[in-house]
């Protein structure tokens, strides 16, 4: 009986230790250094933009993306608490600013998941394979609301989505509750 008792408690032991690991949220300006890090010539910052609203408003400080690209992005978090990041294109976009956006996509994906940059070239690519599968299918349904959008969830309560329509593509990142 202790002899099974052991195998079966060694197993459990082996288990956790070969479970991957859940990657915690990254900070604020955990984000902020690793993407301006990550993003090479991109040349990644953030500033807090001019925001000028009524009542309470909803609790998250805003950061918009600034690079020499033409990409829109926007950091929000809470206090130092990452919450979501999305950063888009307008489409048609040439070859120059759909590298940038992958750039972009890339640098996000190491900051806030802790891939490695391999990992991030090959996921977002084969996401984006199909979001262009999903979108072309809803082109051929003849769909009201054309668009490809596809999804994946991470170890930590991490999410990132890819959502393209034929006049922009966008990348999201989103910490669950």
């Amino acid at each position: 009986m202790w002899r099974v008792g052991g195998i079966l408690g060694a197993m459990v032991v082996a288990l956790a230790a070969a479970a991957p690991a859940r990657a915690a949220a990254p900070t604020c300006d955990g984000f902020k250094a690793a993407m301006a890090r990550e993003s090479g010539d991109l040349k990644a910052d953030f500033v807090r933009p001019l925001v000028v609203s009524r009542g309470a408003g909803s609790g998250l400080d805003s950061f918009d993306l600034v690079t020499p690209a033409r990409l829109d992005g926007v950091l929000r978090c809470k206090g130092d608490v990452f919450v979501q990041f999305e950063v888009k294109i307008a489409t048609p976009a040439g070859d120059e600013l759909l590298e940038r956006f992958a750039q972009a996509q890339r640098a996000a994906s190491v900051a806030a998941l802790g891939w490695t940059a391999a990992r991030a070239e090959h996921d977002i690519r084969d996401l984006a394979a199909e979001a262009a599968d999903y979108l072309r299918a809803s082109e051929e349904r003849g769909d009201v609301s054309v668009s490809g959008k596809v999804e994946a969830h991470e170890p930590g309560g991490m999410d990132l989505g890819l959502i393209w329509t034929r006049s922009e593509r966008s990348f999201i990142l989103i910490r669950g509750e």
